[in-house]
Order: C-alpha cells, then structure tokens, then sequence
C-alpha cells in the first residue's frame, strides 16, 4: 500500500472537453486524416496518436511534433511513421506533466504537403481526500507492530506495565489495520472518470467573428483555392482557440454555391490559435456561402457564415436537385420519403433514406464521423442552416457498429419555402452524398 501511494495518481484527461479517447477529423492539405488521441492513464505517459487516412488520397508519411502549447515546434519530430500497406499507422508522445499541449502531424505524398495542430489538455486531479488519513493509518499500524515486537521481545510482556502496554499496541495495531483496510478500500476503488471544470459563461459562451480570405484573392471555377478561417471572440477580438470537438471535428463547414448545384462539407486543419485552413475547387462561378459550425468550451454549438466569389464563364444548367422519391447515386438506388406528407412548416417530421444495391437492401453503412448519417440543408431565401444527424446509435472510435438499410433525421422545418438539402452516409471508406430538393408549404394552423 505504500508503494501504491508512492506511484502518480491517475490522471484524467481530454482532447478540448470531450474525454480521454477523441478521434478528431481534419482535412490537412489534400488528405483527410483521422487523428485518434488516448491520454495518458498517468503521469509521466504515452500520448498515443492514431493517424488514419479517411479517404482517397493517402499520404505516404508523416511526422508528428509534441510541444507545449504557445511554445514552438522543435524541429526534428518525435516520431515519424510511414502508411505503406497500412490503413492507419500509431505512435506514442511522451507526456511529463499536465496542461496544455500541441500535436502536429505533416503528411507527405505524391499529391503535396499537408499540416495540421491539434490542441491536448492534459489533466491531473488532485490526490484522494482519503490520501493522507490512510498514509497516517498505515504509519501508525506499522509502528505499533513494531512496539508491540519490541514490548514483546525476551519475555518482557511478563513485567508489571508490559504486558498493559502491549494490549493497548495490540488495540492500536488492529484498529489501525480497520482504518486502513476501509480507507485503502475508498482510496483505489475506481471512481468514474472526470474531466477539468470546463469554464461557463453567463448568458452562454461570446459569439465567434468570421474572418474569410481566400487565396488567390480572385477566384476561377475549376481552379483549386485555399480558404482561410480567421475565428475571433465576439467580446474581446482575441482568436477563438477554445472549440470543443463535435462528432469528431473542431469545425465542420459547408460551402455551397447560390444555385445548390456545388456541396462540399470539410474540416479545416487548425494552424494556429483561431485560425483554420481548406483546400477546395469550386466547380462553377457564382457567389458561394460557408457554414462553420463550431462549439466553445462552456457553450452551445453556434453557425457563422462568410461569403466569397468566384469568377468564370456562366453556362445555363438545371442545377435544382430531385425531390422525394428513387433515384440513382453511383452504384446505389436512394428513396427518399417524408412522414408525414407533403411537407408543411412548424410540423415534426421524419425524412428517410431507404439505401439498396443490386443485390438488395445494405446494411453495411459505416459510421462518419460517429454518426451513420448527416444531413445539411438550407432555405434558398434566407439565413437558414441546418446540420442534422441521423436518428441511430452513436459510433465510439474503433466500433465495429453498421446501419442500414433505413437512415432517419428528424426535423421540423421553421418556415415554408424551398430547401436545398444534402444526405450524406458512408460505405466502403466512401462518403457518398445525395442531393434533394424539398418544397416546404405553410401550415395553416400556425
């Protein structure tokens, strides 16, 4: 037992607020990867980082850096770890203390470079209350034995006094053996894992600034672009650097065109405090929108949008997507239904994606990012954004867990119009995404 107290307590720990084992998704350059981070159970401890590429095209290398954060990255990397014939690839970080902490992860191959930094909190919870009253217990009950062996030694238990003094260290030795048989019991029963107080905020966490830029400056469809997502506090300008993950992302953002026809929902890789950076190639000129999607330390999730556009030749296309029912979507038929039908605002509805192949229904989608689908739409006359998950068990980093055939998303639609909406769910390692157009009418009764 006293060794035991000698070792460093446990240590509980988190990637922002959301537990010791978080799988962050970002999108570093040409490569989206998949990060999963196990904390140290104590300290001093490895640091594991799983890299996993998540989808076409895969890095060949990478490095990975350990700093504390604020301080610079040391210029030779902790670890370097190769994806030749594996589909991920871990490594471990030496941890010697609590606090706050930086990953960087380079990623090398054919189509380029790609970096990202992912922000570590470490956290180390104080000693048991019952530390020090059990260290007491044991200290008393082994020099109580000792007296006693003392006392007792060469027949001097038999003397006027001895044999008094030996029955109280006896009395003492039994109940200190009690105290520390109850106090070792609440000492190292598992208690359930906590995480640091996250900060709160009165009347809700600031709202977050959007500061957009693009680069190059001026903008041509069917020509790459690196967008840039300065986030700052509302109250004080400082960048925001307190996000939280969300199913398996600091941000998720959504770019879509004017006319609904251009969809891409990325994760931008974190440079720096604040500040977020994609690579895109919008597909038609046009004004674009971006939706990030973001939650702080303390806060609720928040949507803050930006605007960029993009110049070319205008071609006349029909970029209006299907309404409810079949269609096709690569190798797979889709059915869209809603219940109940036809839609109206104000009302509860059930959107759902029956998915088949030509061998008949699937039941193999796989979790993205832990969830088994994700639906984005927006209303085409107003501010209107929406990032709805699908009504199905939440995956845990690793499982093994399938949906299918049927995925539903609840929602109730807050006024009437037309919706450009997008399913997405993965099979295969692919993210396959359906496009639907949804014709919202008023409620009468409302």
């Amino acid at each position: 037992m006293l060794l035991a107290l000698m070792v460093a307590p446990p240590a509980s720990a988190h990637v922002g607020d959301a537990g010791p084992v978080q799988t962050i998704v970002m999108d570093a350059g040409p490569y989206e990867l998949a990060v999963t981070m196990t904390i140290p159970p104590a300290l001093p401890g490895p640091l594991l980082v799983d890299i996993a590429p998540d989808g076409e095209p895969f890095p060949e290398t990478a490095e990975v850096r350990l700093t504390r954060y604020g301080s610079p990255f040391p210029e030779q990397p902790a670890a370097q770890v190769s994806f030749a014939g594996v589909l991920s690839a871990t490594t471990r970080l030496d941890i010697d203390a609590p606090g706050d902490w930086e990953v960087e992860i380079i990623a090398r191959g054919v189509p380029g470079e790609g970096r990202m930094r992912i922000p570590v909190t470490v956290f180390q919870p104080p000693l048991p209350p019952t530390t020090i009253p059990l260290a007491v217990a044991l200290g008393v009950l082994i020099i109580s034995l000792l007296a006693g062996a003392a006392v007792g030694a060469g027949g001097r238990h038999t003397r006027p006094g001895f044999a008094g003094a030996l029955r109280f260290l006896n009395y003492t030795a039994f109940a200190s053996a009690v105290a520390s048989a109850v106090l070792a019991w609440l000492q190292f029963t598992p208690l359930e894992a906590s995480s640091p107080p996250v900060p709160t905020y009165s009347g809700g966490a600031p709202h977050v600034n959007l500061l957009l830029a693009t680069e190059p400056p001026t903008l041509t469809a069917g020509e790459p672009m690196i967008l840039t997502l300065d986030l700052r506090d509302g109250a004080t300008g400082l960048p925001a650097d307190d996000l939280s993950p969300h199913h398996d992302a600091l941000l998720h953002l959504a770019v879509v065109d004017e006319s609904g026809g251009f969809f891409a929902h990325v994760h931008p890789a974190r440079l720096a405090p604040g500040l977020y950076v994609v690579t895109i190639t919008p597909d038609r000129p046009g004004a674009y929108t971006a939706y990030a999607e973001l939650m702080r330390h303390g806060g609720s999730l928040q949507v803050v949008a930006g605007r960029f556009a993009v110049g070319g030749v205008m071609q006349v296309r029909d970029d209006r997507a299907p309404g409810l029912g079949v269609r096709t979507v690569d190798d797979l038929t889709v059915e869209v239904r809603a219940q109940p039908s036809p839609l109206r605002s104000g009302q509860l509805t059930t959107l759902s994606l029956i998915v088949s192949d030509a061998n008949g229904p699937v039941r193999d989608l796989e979790p993205w990012l832990g969830m088994g689908g994700h639906l984005m739409m927006r209303h085409t006359e107003a501010a209107l954004f929406s990032h709805i998950h699908a009504a199905a068990p939440i995956a845990t980093p690793g499982s093994a867990l399938r949906y299918g055939p049927e995925l539903r998303f609840v929602h109730s639609f807050p006024r009437a119009g037309v919706y450009q909406a997008w399913f997405q769910f993965r099979r295969a390692g692919r993210v396959v995404t359906v496009p639907v157009t949804l014709d919202v009418a008023a409620n009468p009764g409302r």
